[in-house]
């Protein structure tokens, strides 16, 4: 394992700390009729009456983070040798660029009953953009948070890939 390989699996730890920190929770309706729907991510150890834990979110955002990981640690793998894959900086634009496409390509809508104004808005799920879906909303609250997210990683591993300075001995 090289430098820049333990830079991405100590990235993907703390995402993976902070997903599991900060899971999403879905808010339990007090009327039998209601269902749940997404509430928010909340701190795992605090008090949450009338939440749950929205596992298949949680579940998705864990897969996102591994299959991040996994791509990162495969494209580093021949670093420091005479034919790596890519320079560490192109790999990183290249998959910050395709989380954003995949981002955008499939975003987050609202459900059918916050499109017509029933209610407040909620999150639904995940859909193709130019899918049946597409006369939904878009959640955008929830698409700010992916795409922040993926800068701020992105960003932190531009500044964490650099090449270690050498020292002049002139000076």
């Amino acid at each position: 394992m090289n430098r820049l390989q333990a830079t991405v699996l100590g990235v993907a730890a703390a995402n993976i700390a902070l997903v599991l920190l900060f899971p999403p929770y879905d808010s339990l309706s007090i009327s039998r009729a209601g269902g749940q729907s997404f509430d928010a991510f909340y701190f795992v150890f605090g008090r949450h009456f009338n939440k749950v834990i929205n596992t298949d979110l949680l579940m998705l955002a864990l897969y996102w983070v591994l299959a991040n990981a996994a791509l990162g640690w495969l494209l580093l793998r021949n670093y420091g040798t005479s034919e790596p894959v890519m320079a560490p900086r192109t790999a990183l634009v290249v998959l910050a660029v395709a989380n954003l496409v995949l981002v955008v390509l499939f975003p987050p809508f609202e459900n059918y009953a916050s499109t017509l104004r029933f209610s407040g808005t909620y999150f639904d799920g995940f859909y193709f953009l130019f899918g049946d879906k597409w006369n939904r909303r878009i959640y955008v609250p929830l698409l700010y948070m992916e795409v922040l997210w993926i800068v701020i990683n992105a960003a932190l591993l531009w500044l964490l890939m650099r090449e270690p300075q050498e020292e002049d001995d002139d000076f």
